[in-house]
């Protein structure tokens, strides 16, 4: 292994290169956000500070020792290298593929348009320039030029559209879209000129664009899977962040290396390991939170930092070539804002949602890096070349946020995109109702059906439901449930050893069907809710009604005020909402002898000071989007005030929060939750697992 080990000397132009970086990066992306840029912005502009330009030239005994070779070692190329594999895989897990797939013919549009027409005008105008950019063949040349011009780079595009807070708009998605396109468009065509420029034929072209339609076809089929196979053998002992991160790193790894194999940029690798880890079912959000804290804090200043360290304006000294940067500055930028700006007014984009396109996709950065630094290495562009490429890809890239934000700023999205987030917004903030998977377990004397129609009924269109059953492939029972349904074969012989396994697998909220002539909880699923990890929904029908759900016209919940009850409030306001019910917020105060000496015979309560649990729980009901009724009941006992309140207002479901207690080694619900279950009421019960003294039994704290 001696081989491998760094000398003194390495060892210190490697660690002192990367803090230099990391320090300056950090304090200028600090700068910028101080001066209202993105935090990106400084990244790139401290590698011009370090270059030959800054630090090359303030003090050049250093910086030839920390980056040498013209600022770029080979040990610090490897790191930098890493660091945009490690960029990639987390952008690459934060994009939205059913979204994009929404809005797939405007992305076709904008990417076609938006290549096209800056790869002709760059390709041209470095052609008639071609004597002081190309000194090697003139054709190639000029194309490499015109394609590191007019091609949009999606790692800063993406730093750009996540800083500005618009990654879930529109807009975001399909610039994130356009901006991949273009990079798999941009490492193509490098690709190509590469292997026309080496070998003077076409052979290894038609292997490398053969190699990347066969990898992705095969990502496309089995990809998905393979990463879903190892993610949840890697769960089955439970949460497991740090294993899902090592998977992670394993897949991206290998997808880079495959790519380079086959003559294309491993980057793109990355960025497709990171679209299948994050769309994974059994993905730990722990692990990418973990990948994405270290990227943005490590990886994502480095790399970024590293596209100016070979820049050297003492290549732009003279006016000539001044004008020559100038010029194509203007012909890269209004090319890629005219040939999206077209594509736009074509697909009849909205006039801000089309002015913000044209200035995103001016984004660049990456890709530059990459092409000029592989035109350079051919022999085919000058440094002047690779400098003004390098400088028109900064400074576009600065001018972006500016300008959105005076272009732009206000323009808040069209109707259906402002509904859209704000359903989002609030879906993200539940406890309980969320876009998260959903898992049905069958066992002895439950129904899935029961709890299937329950989650379809209440729970957004994007959240997925499974059904573990003994005997899978059972859809044609499910009637009730619109969604599409995923049947998975029971793990053991033990129901309930099996849906234990299972529920340790990534998904959100358990769900049980009971039956309705059930008093109290059954053997079986007491024992689920006691070794489960995951809220639970259990659902009981009225007696007279059978093993059938109908649809509730009157809901009434008990609002507490706590963690359960809250999550309660939520399952019965996305019912009420998603069906047109009533809905009824109903809050109990128990009778005492202190309440029968006070006037009327009312005790003073939480429920009714200002700003108490009914006037949260009203809130939070409008905000559904409802008018809720809102009541406050004196009675013997919670669950005596609940009933009477349904009986006397046609209450059809009864919904009701409960912190899972334990009694010795068995579960307890409570006394209200027992006499509920009891009565012949349809009963929606949320039980939380057993948590730290004081946590779900206090009154929740609005983040706010």
């Amino acid at each position: 292994m001696g081989h491998l080990a760094l000398s003194n000397t390495e060892t210190l132009q490697l660690v002192g290169s990367l803090a230099l970086l990391f320090t300056v990066a950090h304090l200028l992306g600090w700068i910028a956000r101080r001066v209202r840029q993105p935090a990106v912005v400084g990244y790139l502009l401290a590698g011009l500070v370090l270059g030959p330009s800054g630090l090359g030239a303030a003090w050049p005994q250093l910086a030839s020792f920390l980056l040498p070779s013209h600022g770029k070692s080979n040990l610090l190329g490897a790191v930098i290298e890493f660091s945009l594999l490690m960029v990639l895989i987390t952008l690459g897990a934060e994009t939205d593929v059913p979204l994009i797939r929404r809005l797939g013919r405007r992305a076709l549009g904008v990417t076609t348009s938006s290549i096209v027409l800056p790869l002709v005008a760059g390709s041209a105008t470095a052609y008639a320039l071609s004597t002081s950019l190309v000194i090697g063949h003139r054709l190639s040349g000029a194309v490499l030029v015109g394609g590191a011009l007019g091609v949009s780079s999606l790692p800063i595009i993406a730093r750009l559209v996540d800083e500005l807070r618009i990654s879930r708009r529109d807009v975001g998605q399909l610039a994130l879209a356009t901006a991949a396109a273009n990079d798999v468009y941009g490492l193509v065509l490098l690709a190509v000129v590469s292997a026309t420029v080496t070998t003077g034929g076409t052979a290894p072209v038609v292997r490398a664009i053969a190699g990347l339609v066969a990898l992705v076809a095969l990502t496309v089929l089995f990809g998905q899977r393979f990463v879903d196979y190892l993610l949840e053998k890697i769960r089955h002992g439970g949460p497991n962040a740090t294993g899902s991160v090592a998977v992670a790193f394993a897949v991206a790894f290998g997808a880079a290396a495959a790519m380079q194999a086959i003559g294309v940029e491993a980057a793109l690798g990355a960025f497709f390991a990171g679209v299948l880890l994050g769309r994974s079912r059994f993905q730990h959000g722990d692990a990418l939170a973990r990948l994405r804290s270290f990227s943005d804090a490590v990886f994502a200043p480095l790399y970024f930092a590293s596209a100016g360290l070979l820049i050297d304006l003492k290549v732009v000294s003279s006016w000539q070539r001044l004008v020559v940067v100038v010029g194509l500055f203007g012909v890269a930028v209004l090319s890629k804002a005219l040939g999206t700006g077209i594509a736009g007014r074509w697909l009849r984009l909205h006039q801000g949602e089309n002015r913000a396109l044209m200035i995103l996709l001016n984004g660049r950065g990456a890709l530059q890096v990459i092409i000029a630094t592989a035109g350079l290495r051919m022999g085919l562009l000058s440094e002047f070349a690779y400098t003004a490429v390098l400088l028109v890809s900064i400074v576009s890239s600065v001018l972006v946020a500016p300008l959105l934000r005076r272009l732009v700023g206000d323009w808040e999205g069209s109707e259906e995109e402002r509904r859209r987030l704000a359903h989002e917004e609030r879906i993200e903030s539940h406890l309980l109702v969320r876009e998260q998977r959903l898992l049905v377990p069958e066992l002895p004397g439950t129904d899935p059906r029961l709890a299937a129609t329950l989650f379809d009924r209440a729970w957004p269109d994007a959240a997925e439901l499974t059904v573990l059953s003994s005997d899978p492939g059972r859809e044609s029972e499910l009637t009730d449930v619109a969604r599409p349904v995923r049947w998975r074969a029971a793990s053991s012989t033990q129901p309930l050893v099996a849906a234990l396994d299972e529920a340790r697998l990534g998904y959100g909220v358990l769900g049980i069907g009971i039956s309705p002539t059930a008093h109290g909880l059954p053997p079986v699923v007491a024992d689920l809710l006691n070794g489960s990890p995951l809220p639970s929904v259990i659902i009981r029908p009225a007696p007279e009604r059978g093993q059938r759900m109908e649809l509730p016209r009157h809901i009434a919940v008990a609002t507490t005020g706590t963690t359960a009850g809250i999550a309660g409030e939520e399952l019965a306001s996305s019912l009420a909402h998603r069906h047109g019910a009533r809905l009824h917020i109903v809050h109990v105060t128990p009778d005492d002898a202190v309440a029968l000496s006070l006037p009327q015979g009312r005790a003073l309560s939480a429920a009714d000071a200002p700003g108490g649990v009914l006037d949260k729980a009203s809130e939070r009901a409008r905000k559904a989007g409802l008018r809720p009724r809102i009541a406050r009941e004196r009675a013997l006992s919670v669950s005596r005030g609940l009933l009477d309140y349904a009986q006397e207002h046609g209450i059809d479901l009864l919904v009701v929060g409960a912190r899972l207690r334990r009694v010795g080694d068995a579960p307890f619900l409570g006394y209200t939750v027992e006499e509920l279950l009891g009565s012949p009421l349809p009963v929606a019960l949320i039980v939380f697992p057993d948590a730290p003294p004081g946590d779900l039994d206090q009154p929740y704290l609005d983040p706010k």
